[in-house]
């Protein structure tokens, strides 16, 4: 009795293995006359099937050809990806630019007498307002320090400005904080001893007027913000010791009476006035006060040295200006200079010649430069001139200018000067601005490049091989496609497995999350997505992976409904009461008998989900949603070219190879998918 029933198991094995073995396949195939029949191998009778249908076939070699263009054929070509490259060409570029001088430039007489920013600032308005009025002076009062200043005219464009020079000889610093006061409940704070009621008091009082100083008891104290609203921190000057400037021992005389003087900010010392500075809560600045003299010289016009790029200091510019108008001479660094007047301009010379020309117009190169020749510029503001008489907008002349190669490297002569052309200049005013245009040979980005024997399919807007492009563009969107199946693949045969298998409870939840995520809005969950990586700056690479990621997160739900449908029809059948009849356990009924049996239908399913998947990704980069630059995919480089209807037609050789590509790998990918659906159908003849 037990060897029958132990025959009948291995019975039972053997059938289950046969059947795990033949797929459910029934085609067969007389072998001899005698009419015995043998059944093929499941692999042979798919591949005879499919064989038969030509376009799988042609479908196939397309499929072939793709992954060695995306795939092979960058290794052996020359450029990659995301090369740019570069050429030589003749165009119209910005040479030069020209301003009328507005504004008034300030050049100190002497660095060691310092004049407030605050009256630097205001120098034009000082002088638009004298202008205004008429006057030849005017007296600017300092409202910070209350020092006294005079502008006076000089003549036309140049204004002098003087008062009483300062100079900071010191500085007292480390003072003692003696509490901090909050004037909301009227006492101190982390207070020392010697903090009485009559000095908060006199705090309170201080604060009340808006006093940042006062004196009590003989010392002098300081109230400063203690950077909260209605707190004040107090320091006692009586600790407080003078640092002077040039190093040298503080004079102690010095010292007291800087610190008797502080409430009132002026002093007199030794025949000597000074002055007293709160410049911050841990520093006061000690200024001496010497003679009324020339502090500063503003002016508007604009110093061109005959020299290209030489650079003068404030101090030259300040003698100059002040001979302008006075003896016509002046000595600055043991050279004797000489100021003359030439057709409205000023001339700068010395014994070698001359030196610099002042003027109203600043000239430049359009990068900024400083190194135009002098007759150059003289050329300029002729022609500026004239066309502000004549009321023009636009002017041209001729001017002789460095001669330029191929390359655009100037050319030198046999005397090893530069080589001059004769070229026309364009001049353009727009917001009173003038811009010099002339046609010079830059080097420039290969933009939109044309078919040739170095680029087949020439160069895109950025300068980068189109051909090289297509190839890695191919790359990416075939490698998108795998993942993004396989991913669905994965989820959609667990969660259909398990679906299909336990039926009751578990396929209820797996089946109302499988409705969930097909009620899911792919498009505008992808945006959201974008509009996050966009404002993260994530890698491309990084970008590209998570792409990936969901979109074959949101793709699983019709695998796992395609694989659950083919599971329960498969799990009623004979095969599997014989492998649940030799105690297979649960896991390997499943993924070793069930799931082996849906694999064709899901190779059907993942090639004719390849194509949409394609295309899906090149509709997502096409939108600007996808891969971002530099990296290429087939999508982005359509939507590279689509700002316009005339860029569609101009640039037609970059969109229309690359939609032939999209093209034919998503009908290639169709033709395969229907090749095996027809090979995997034992109904099919």
């Amino acid at each position: 009795m037990e060897n029958k029933n132990f025959n009948e198991v291995l019975k039972a094995r053997e059938a289950a293995e046969q059947a795990e073995n033949a797929q459910q396949d029934t085609d067969y195939v007389a072998l001899d006359d005698t009419q015995r029949v043998k059944v093929l191998s499941p692999g042979r009778l798919v591949f005879n099937r499919f064989k038969r249908n030509k376009l799988a076939i042609v479908g196939t070699a397309i499929l072939v050809f793709m992954f060695l263009f995306s795939f092979l054929f960058p290794v052996f070509y020359s450029y990659g990806q995301t090369e740019i490259f570069y050429k030589y060409d003749t165009m119209m570029t910005n040479y030069a630019s020209a301003s009328r001088r507005d504004s008034y430039s300030n050049y100190q007489v002497d660095k060691d007498h310092k004049v407030n920013d605050k009256v630097k600032n205001m120098m034009t308005s000082y002088i638009a307002r004298m202008e205004e009025e008429g006057n030849e002076k005017q007296e600017i009062t300092d409202e910070e320090t209350g020092f006294v200043y005079y502008l006076n005219k000089l003549g036309e464009n140049v204004y002098e400005l003087t008062g009483v020079a300062q100079e900071e000889v010191g500085a007292l610093t480390g003072f003692e904080k003696v509490c901090t006061y909050n004037a909301k409940t009227g006492k101190s704070i982390t207070a020392s001893e010697n903090v009485t009621a009559e000095l908060e008091n006199a705090i309170a009082a201080a604060i009340k007027d808006d006093q940042t100083t006062l004196n009590f008891g003989g010392k002098v104290f300081i109230v400063t913000s203690a950077g909260k609203k209605n707190f004040y921190d107090v320091y006692d000057l009586s600790a407080a010791e003078l640092e002077m400037s040039d190093g040298s021992q503080a004079d102690a005389g010095l010292r007291n009476a800087v610190i008797a003087a502080f409430v009132e900010g002026k002093f007199t010392y030794n025949g000597e006035s000074y002055g007293v500075e709160n410049s911050s809560s841990d520093r006061i600045s000690v200024v001496k006060f010497s003679d009324s003299s020339a502090l500063m010289l503003s002016s508007k016009y604009v110093f061109h040295s005959f020299e290209a790029g030489a650079e003068f200091s404030d101090e030259f510019k300040a003698a100059v200006l002040e001979a302008l108008y006075g003896e016509k001479t002046f000595e600055y660094e043991g050279v004797s200079y000489t100021v003359s007047s030439n057709d409205n301009e000023y001339i700068i010379s010395s014994a070698k010649g001359d030196y610099a020309e002042l003027s109203l117009y600043s000239i430049r190169r359009y990068n900024g430069e400083d190194t135009l020749d002098m007759d150059f510029k003289r050329t300029v503001r002729k022609q500026i001139e004239t066309m502000d008489a004549e009321g023009k907008k636009e002017a041209s002349f001729v001017y002789a200018i460095p001669e330029m190669d191929e390359k655009g490297q100037y050319i030198v002569g046999e005397d090893g000067n530069y080589a001059l052309e004769d070229v026309e200049m364009t001049i353009t005013r727009k917001d009173g601005q003038y811009v010099l245009k002339c046609e010079r040979t830059a080097h420039l980005i290969d933009i939109y490049g044309p078919s040739s024997s170095k680029h087949w399919f020439g160069t895109d807007a950025d300068g980068m091989d189109v051909l090289a492009r297509m190839m890695y563009g191919g790359r990416i969107s075939l490698m998108v496609g795998f993942i993004v199946v396989a991913l669905e693949l994965i989820f959609g045969v667990i969660m259909g497995g398990l679906a299909g298998f336990f039926s009751g409870w578990v396929d209820t939840l797996i089946m109302r999350l499988v409705d969930i995520f097909n009620c899911i809005p792919t498009m505008p969950i992808l945006i959201i997505l974008g509009a996050i990586f966009d404002d993260q700056k994530l890698n491309s690479y990084v970008r590209l992976m998570w792409m990936m990621a969901v979109l074959g997160f949101l793709g699983w739900a019709g695998v796992a409904r395609l694989v659950r449908g083919q599971i329960l029809s498969l799990r009623e059948q004979e095969f599997m009461t014989a492998a649940e009849a030799t105690g297979l356990s649960t896991s390997r009924r499943i993924f070793r008998h069930l799931v082996p049996n849906v694999i064709p239908q899901l190779i059907v399913n993942a090639t004719m989900g390849l194509g949409s998947v394609i295309i899906y990704e090149s509709t997502l980069s096409f939108l600007g949603l996808g891969v971002k630059h530099p990296l290429a995919t087939w999508g982005t480089m359509i939507n590279s070219v689509t700002s316009s209807n005339e860029n569609m037609i101009r640039y037609a050789y970059i969109w229309i190879p690359v939609g032939l590509l999209i093209c034919l790998t998503v009908v290639a990918f169709n033709f395969v998918g229907d090749g095996l659906r027809d090979a995997f159908d034992p109904k099919m003849k």
